[in-house]
């Protein structure tokens, strides 16, 4: 038998075309899954883009995140708000009812707020949404015809008035916080005698050039300009009166929360009115309408939650009749031989700013001095009447008026960038409390001072307490101590109820006897605090009063909501942080 070996079958070798075509194949595949992930690469790329560029954070809430988009589309409502008050601006001096300098004034302030409208525009987001958040736990929502209401009240300008008052305010004697019966007796007789005068045909503005004892508005013949009715820098009852009144009939004599009697008339008046073309307005400035809506419902929440809170405080309760001692606290560390004093300056020719560049033989130089040695002269005779000349003759501008300072000044120690000679003339050794000094002369011109106090001021207000408690005249001693605005009219606040001041300080008031003073209240970075309660009465919150009260009793409240959650803001992104 014979063996055959198994046929080997040769393969035969693969054409070149059929190895060139699978390298081609696994190239393009390579080709392909390099574009394919380039593809992607570039789409994570665009969606990391877009994400940085419209819905990274900004900021956020409570938990609630704030988007780069969120925060623009606030940022262009909030502009255009700021064109449409500008627009409003120009308007009102075009028709004369702003001055050019009010309207300037006006106009920078708008401008400040251009400027910060970022860091605004983010704030206001976040109060928003913990407001919306609030506003579900309060039963507080704000409904289409809410939102209509406000819309309406953004497009309306209010009704203005051209409003001229007269005043007549009771002289007081030179020394006295506040005048005798008989004098404010005088005043109101003298200015009923001027609206009866008018009434009986005298021009209005010879008689308030001649009566009126308001030496900014007198020359003017009583103008205020053109006023609203929430105007708060006039007063109270004469705006209110004015705001009732037929045009050029006078208000009845009236007699301000200051003791200052007054009356007024109403010029001209220019009625409320709705601008029909404001939503319209909106939309051709590409704002949207509905995202202006979700932010005007934010404003109307806000506006319920306060009325909300303040309904707790508003009505008849418990009221007291205060005065304040104020004394701030230092800018920075006083030194052992620091000590506060008080001035009357007489610079030559009036004018302190320029007084170093007056010749030192210029006569103006020997009339100033001759001002401050009458001066001292005077005083020494009765050192009570230091704070009316101060108020009334001092080339010192800011301490002029019953706002004035009076001429008291902060600390004063040997480490103090002070004129020279007025230092060393303070930190004489062996001053106490009192002591009046012959006059000085500096850079600025002659000085009549009087020692104060050395620290502290704790020490201080402790011992005005004792006076006080012991029955010194608590005005007298506000009028010489204290720094707050009302030192002039002997620190009187008036009725104040709880809820409309920091509560630490409403605590010591109403812990007060009635008659007696408060604890002395230290606010860390405000300052220190002492009050004379005179009264108590049950009383309803109206006008400014309420006003105040409104913004303080929300405010507090809020702050505390907003101090308990968590809030970020992105100072890169929001120009905040």
């Amino acid at each position: 038998m014979t063996f055959r070996a198994k046929p080997v079958v040769k393969r035969a070798h693969r054409p070149a075309w059929e190895a060139q075509d699978r390298r081609n194949f696994y190239l393009n595949l390579g080709f392909g899954l390099i574009v394919v992930l380039a593809v992607v690469i570039l789409a994570i790329a665009a969606g990391l883009s877009y994400y940085n560029d419209h819905l990274a954070p900004v900021g956020s809430v409570d938990g609630q995140s704030i988007s780069k988009d969120e925060l623009k589309e606030r940022v262009a409502i909030e502009s255009w708000r700021l064109d449409e008050s500008d627009q409003r601006i120009r308007t009102a001096v075009l028709a004369g009812r702003l001055t050019e300098a009010q309207g300037a004034s006006a106009a920078e302030t708008v401008t400040q707020q251009r400027q910060q409208v970022t860091a605004i525009a983010l704030e206001r987001i976040i109060d928003t949404k913990l407001q919306a958040k609030l506003a579900t736990q309060e039963g507080v929502t704000a409904t289409s015809e809410d939102i209509d209401a406000r819309l309406l009240v953004e497009a309306t300008t209010p009704e203005s008035r051209h409003v001229w008052v007269i005043e007549v305010a009771p002289e007081t004697d030179l020394g006295a916080v506040a005048p005798t019966a008989a004098q404010k007796a005088a005043a109101k007789a003298k200015a009923e005698a001027a609206l009866k005068d008018i009434q009986g045909g005298k021009s209005w503005e010879d008689v308030a050039k001649t009566v009126s004892t308001d030496t900014a508005t007198a020359p003017q013949a009583g103008d205020l300009g053109w006023l609203t009715a929430d105007d708060n820098r006039s007063d109270e009852a004469t705006l209110k009166a004015a705001f009732a009144a037929e045009a050029n009939t006078p208000t009845a004599v009236l007699e301000g929360s200051d003791g200052i009697y007054r009356f007024g008339r109403v010029s001209e008046i220019a009625p409320t009115a709705v601008d029909d073309a404001y939503q319209a307005k909106l939309q051709n400035n590409k704002i949207d309408l509905g995202r202006y809506r979700a932010v005007v419902a934010g404003d109307v929440i806000h506006e319920k939650l306060q009325a909300k809170i303040v309904a707790d405080v508003s009505g008849p309760s418990p009221q007291r009749r205060v005065s304040e001692i104020y004394i701030d606290e230092p800018t920075e560390e006083v030194g052992t031989d620091a000590i506060k004093v008080r001035h009357i300056l007489y610079s030559p020719n009036g004018d302190p700013a320029n007084a170093s560049k007056v010749a030192d033989a210029d006569p103006a130089w020997e009339a100033a001095r001759q001002k401050a040695v009458a001066t001292f002269a005077r005083l020494q005779g009765d050192p009570n009447l230091f704070d009316a000349i101060a108020r009334a003759e001092s080339d010192e501008s800011q301490a002029n008026g019953p706002t004035g300072s009076g001429g008291k000044l902060p600390y004063f120690d040997s480490t103090k960038p002070v004129d020279e000679a007025f230092l060393k003339a303070i930190l004489e050794p062996g001053l106490k409390a009192g002591d009046l000094l012959q006059p000085v002369k500096s850079a600025f011109g002659w000085h009549v001072i009087q020692v104060m106090y050395r620290p502290t001021d704790l020490d201080r207000l402790t011992a005005l307490k004792a006076q006080a408690d012991n029955g010194d005249d608590f005005a007298i001693l506000a009028r010489d101590d204290s720094v707050a605005t009302t030192q002039g009219t002997g620190g009187d606040l008036g009725w104040i109820v709880k809820g409309q001041l920091d509560d630490r300080l409403t605590s010591a008031i109403f812990a007060a006897p009635i008659g007696k003073t408060s604890d002395v209240v230290t606010i860390e970075g405000g300052g220190k605090y002492l009050f004379k309660v005179f009264a108590e009465e049950t009383r309803t919150p109206e006008g400014r009063q309420l006003e105040e009260l409104k913004s303080t009793a929300f405010a507090k409240w809020y702050d505390e909501k907003k101090s308990a959650v968590t809030i970020t803001r992105d100072g890169s992104n929001s120009g905040t942080s």
